[in-house]
């Protein structure tokens, strides 16, 4: 049997349902199953509708991932509630609007915010994000620029040093 000496602190982040809480843990130390019972917590207790939820990570295999692990939950809260009326509707409703959560990359949720409100953001409602290859070339043209603007403005020993290729 698997002895957690972070018990204490892993109820909390289920239960302590009107706080604010931080999690920073390793890789593989549990943080997404910790976080998935406790939006399944906030949904069957009636806390929040599902499409107030925002779950963020930072690849579209995490928010993959995520929103699977949330559904079989919210399955397995479905079947434990059977004997609560008002906590099996809640779960019943979250996973009929599952889709309405917000789980996403940063990159995603930041484009759909953007998607929502263009005029307040300034932007073309049907643009794109770049790809992660074009992302890196608008990154090193820009800095490349930048570097060129900078050295124009350093003095000449500055400049000089800055020009030499690195011996690797």
């Amino acid at each position: 049997m698997k002895s957690l000496v972070d018990h204490e602190e892993r109820r909390q982040i289920r239960t302590s349902l009107e706080a604010t809480i931080v999690v920073e843990a390793a890789a593989g130390t549990g943080k997404t199953t910790e976080l998935v019972c406790r939006i399944v917590e906030v949904l069957a207790q009636g806390r929040a509708q599902v499409g107030q939820i925002v779950a963020i990570t930072f690849t579209e295999k995490a928010a993959g991932e995520l929103k699977l692990r949330l559904r079989a939950e919210l399955e397995k809260a479905r079947t434990n509630s059977a004997a609560e009326a008002n906590r099996c509707r809640n779960v019943e409703d979250a996973i009929e609007r599952l889709e309405e959560a917000r789980v996403n990359t940063i990159h995603g949720f930041c484009a759909d915010l953007l998607r929502e409100r263009p005029v307040e953001g300034r932007v073309d409602p049907m643009f794109e994000p770049l790809t992660e290859s074009e992302a890196r070339e608008f990154y090193e043209e820009a800095f490349d620029s930048w570097l060129q603007r900078a050295l124009q403005k350093s003095a000449e020993g500055l400049r000089r040093s800055l020009r030499r290729q690195s011996k690797d």
